[in-house]
């Protein structure tokens, strides 16, 4: 729900969302992608940590946990979160989970 939340909050009116999930060989994807904000590549490798908020996300609602938490939950049950930016023109987040 977070990453969904995130993309449709730093969305500009008229820009895109898309959800998407798949199967890859042993492990279940699910992509959230955006046409938002995007991210500053110097603030990538600090989206993880808890507290943390960048500089065009201070102006919006919230503390700074949700992707940490998001990143918690799904290492704790054996996945991967990854996330692909581009100021700009849109960020993609992907949850990996290895399938049953």
């Amino acid at each position: 729900a977070n990453l969904l939340d995130n993309a449709l909050k730093y969305t500009p009116e008229g820009g895109e969302v898309f959800v998407g999930v798949t199967r890859e060989g042993q492990w279940g994807r699910l992509s959230v992608r955006d046409t938002g904000i995007g991210i500053p590549q110097n603030e990538l490798p600090r989206i993880w940590n808890r507290l943390f908020r960048g500089d065009a996300s201070r102006s919006e609602r919230g503390l700074g946990l949700g992707l940490s938490l998001v990143k918690a939950v799904v290492e704790a049950h054996g996945g991967i979160v990854t996330v692909d930016s581009d100021p700009g023109r849109g960020s993609t987040f992907v949850v990996s989970f290895p399938t049953i």
